[in-house]
């Protein structure tokens, strides 16, 4: 009986740990569920934050060009060619890729080459020299403070000028003193740099001085533009011819007054400098272009006229018809030099500092005087 009390109370002991683990169980599977279900809502949860986040994104590229997802490739990426992009910097010119500038580089028209202007002409200078001037101070003005230095400078080494002078001589002063073979000059030379002045000098006696290259005759300045006045230069030319060899003839232009100039014989032309020049110009054509003894001429009325047209202006006078020993003295020196050796102006290197400011025109005015000798040109 004993054993079936100890039966049953075993049964009992099994049946009641059976029940608690049942609902154990149950209680397991029921938080399992609870915890699945939670799992799937904060899935969904998240599926649908994700699709809102998607949508956000969408409505953003769709209104703002640039999106972060955009920026962030333009700002050094590198491109699978291997030419670095470079981005935009706010308040700067974007930069152009590598591989976009080689484009632009193969596509550039091709630079033009400017073509290489022919160097100025120096000039044939001779190394030997020798003029003689039968004239007056306008002679002086244009042979005594530069031409020297012009062709020692250019690179002659044997220069000899001389200067048969009378103040104010006109053809028929000469034409007179040469036929009488009087001493009534002052005879200016300068061999090495420096001049010599040697007074009551005969003309015969400076033709005699040397083998000359080249003889220059003039007009007084306040005749020189009327042509009435050369009636003696042929006679002239024949006492002188005999004497001085094989020496070139040429003709010193001389130039028109200034236009305030007091000069008691700018009444011939009613106190008008243009038609000073003009009278010049006219008697130039008229009597030493028909002139076959005249291998030339020194168009120095013309290259002060030009002159006169820069910025220096009516300024190149003394005392309204001598030329000042700057500008004035200068250009007719120039003149001379470049008529006789043919050289460009411009390639002249004795440039004292008196005249360098306006070089350029009177390098101008000189150059165009020999193309254009009977006419004004303006300096540009």
């Amino acid at each position: 009986m004993k054993r079936v009390w100890i039966l049953l109370l075993a049964l009992i002991m099994v049946l009641g740990l059976c029940a608690c683990g049942g609902a154990d169980t149950a209680e397991k599977k029921d938080t399992a569920t609870t915890t699945a279900a939670a799992t799937t809502a904060a899935t969904e949860a998240t599926t649908t934050t994700a699709a809102a986040e998607d949508a956000a994104t969408t409505t953003q590229v769709e209104g703002d060009v640039t999106t972060t997802e955009a920026a962030t490739t333009t700002e050094g990426a590198t491109t699978t060619e291997g030419a670095t992009t470079t981005g935009t910097v706010i308040g700067s010119t974007p930069t152009t890729s590598t591989t976009a500038t080689t484009q632009t580089s193969a596509t550039k028209a091709p630079t033009t080459t400017q073509p290489t202007q022919p160097p100025k002409n120096p000039g044939n200078v001779p190394k030997s020299i020798k003029i003689l001037s039968v004239g007056n101070s306008f002679s002086v003005d244009a042979m005594k403070n530069h031409l020297y230095q012009m062709f020692e400078a250019a690179g002659c080494t044997d220069i000899r000028l001389g200067i048969l002078y009378v103040g104010g001589a006109s053809i028929d002063t000469h034409y007179e003193n040469i036929r009488r073979d009087s001493a009534k000059y002052d005879y200016y030379e300068n061999v090495n740099g420096e001049w010599v002045i040697t007074p009551e000098y005969k003309a015969s006696d400076a033709f005699a001085l040397t083998d000359w290259d080249i003889v220059t005759l003039q007009q007084v300045s306040g005749h020189s533009g009327r042509g009435i006045s050369y009636e003696n230069l042929g006679a002239l030319i024949d006492l002188i011819r005999p004497q001085i060899g094989d020496a070139k003839l040429y003709w010193h232009m001389t130039w028109a007054y200034q236009q305030d100039s007091t000069h008691s014989d700018f009444a011939n032309y009613n106190k008008d400098q243009m038609r000073m020049y003009k009278g010049i110009v006219r008697a130039t054509t008229d009597k030493i272009l028909t002139n076959d003894n005249f291998v030339g001429y020194f168009p120095c009325g013309t290259s002060i006229q030009n002159l006169r047209t820069s910025s220096l202006g009516d300024t190149l006078t003394a005392d309204g018809y001598h030329l000042k020993d700057t500008y004035g003295d200068y250009t007719a020196a120039l003149t001379w030099f470049c008529y006789l050796t043919g050289a460009d102006a411009e390639t002249m290197t004795y440039r004292p500092t008196s005249i360098a400011a306006h070089f350029d025109e009177i390098a101008e005015s000189v150059n165009n005087a020999i193309k254009t000798p009977l006419a004004v040109t303006e300096c540009k």
